[in-house]
Parts: C-alpha cells; sequence; structure tokens
C-alpha cells in the first residue's frame, strides 16, 4: 500500500471520529453535582418538580436555583399578602431574591443540629383534577399539592408543615431542558389557618 493511500485512509478515519465525539450534542452536566442528591436531566417540566424536591431536602442552594428560569418569579396567595404584608414583604421576588431567601432557609436548619435527614422535607403530591400536560411545547402548568417542613422554623416545622398548592409555570430553554419560571403560590382548599403555606413560612426568612 503507497504512502499517500495510507495516508488518505487516515485523514477519513480520523475525520469520522472527530464528527462522531467532538461535534455531536451532549448532555449537559448537573449543576454543582452532588453525588448524595439525585439529579435528573429535566427533560419534560415533572422532572423539574422532582429535582426540586431532591435538591431542596439536599439543601443546595446552586441545585435548587439550577431549577428556576433566570427570569423566575415568586407570586405569594392574595389572601397571604393581604393578611401579612403588613409584617413581611411578599413583592418583587425574583431570582435573586429566591436564592438569597433559599441560602438563609437552608442556613437556619442546620444550625438546628438535627441530623441531616430530618432538616428539610418536601413532599410534592399531583393534583388529580389538574393533570400534567401530556406533551407540552414551550411552556406548561404543572400543579402540585405540598407539604414542607424547615426544621427549626415557628411557620413550618416538624408537627406543622407548610401546606398549600403551586401551580409551576415551567419553561423550555437549550437543549430541550425545563425550568421553573414561576412558582403561584395558593392556600389548600381546606385553608383554616392552622397551617401556613410556604410562601408565609419561607417570607420570613427573605
Amino acid at each position: 500500500m503507497t504512502k499517500k493511500r495510507i495516508f488518505v485512509l487516515f485523514v477519513s478515519a480520523l475525520s469520522v471520529v472527530v464528527s462522531c465525539s467532538f461535534f455531536d450534542p451532549r448532555d449537559p452536566a448537573a449543576p454543582d453535582p452532588d453525588e448524595e442528591i439525585p439529579w435528573q436531566q429535566p427533560y419534560a417540566p415533572s422532572t423539574v418538580v422532582i429535582n426540586l424536591e431532591n435538591v431542596m431536602e439536599g439543601r443546595s442552594v446552586s441545585m435548587t436555583m439550577a431549577c428556576c428560569d433566570s427570569s423566575y418569579t415568586f407570586i405569594a396567595d392574595g389572601a397571604d399578602t393581604t393578611e401579612f404584608g403588613g409584617s413581611w414583604d411578599f413583592g418583587n421576588w425574583d431570582y435573586e431574591v429566591e436564592q438569597n431567601t433559599m441560602m438563609n432557609v437552608y442556613n437556619a436548619v442546620q444550625v438546628t443540629g438535627l441530623p441531616d435527614d430530618s432538616l428539610l422535607s418536601v413532599i410534592m403530591n399531583t393534583v388529580p383534577s389538574l393533570p400534567d400536560p401530556v406533551a407540552p411545547v414551550d411552556s406548561a402548568e404543572i400543579w402540585r399539592d405540598y407539604e414542607i417542613v424547615a426544621a427549626g422554623s415557628n411557620y413550618c416545622g416538624w408537627g406543622h408543615p407548610a401546606k398549600g398548592r403551586v401551580m409551576f409555570l415551567m419553561v423550555e430553554g437549550t437543549y430541550g431542558l425545563w425550568s421553573m419560571k414561576r412558582w403561584n403560590d395558593y392556600r389548600p382548599d381546606d385553608y383554616t389557618g392552622e397551617f401556613y403555606t410556604w410562601g408565609v413560612a419561607k417570607v420570613t426568612y427573605r
């Protein structure tokens, strides 16, 4: 075999390897990966909710915020803002406010001295009457009934979890990955005032 032919074959083989490895799109890595915190690439809106449960319980600020779009906003229940607005600020709750608030929540539960698995509990249940959209495109409304415990909190401690309903507005972004653009917080249908919403519980950490 001539040197010229060997060179041509070598270049052809190299081009195949390069085209198959360097230029193929790759799945993005999990943000601030922590082997102890489960994380799934959010190729569906419902996966964002699963990730949110896990990263909140794992108390990772960076991974919590990775569940949120950069335009994220938190909207408290109107009844909460009316009842508690004189004491706490529910307004202009954007990505930065959420980040700082969740950092404060995580720091606060950490100093309780309880075991790691007793610091935060997040349960998001589907709402049968408000099922997830089957094949959403670009955006989707995802409804969940929640119970959230932050150890040591006066408003959502153990034995007195925050309870409510949330409508997540999810948006699809780069690589087909979904994130949370908005959290609309609602008092549960059977609200009696005995349990507070997550909005009331976490605004005290703002």
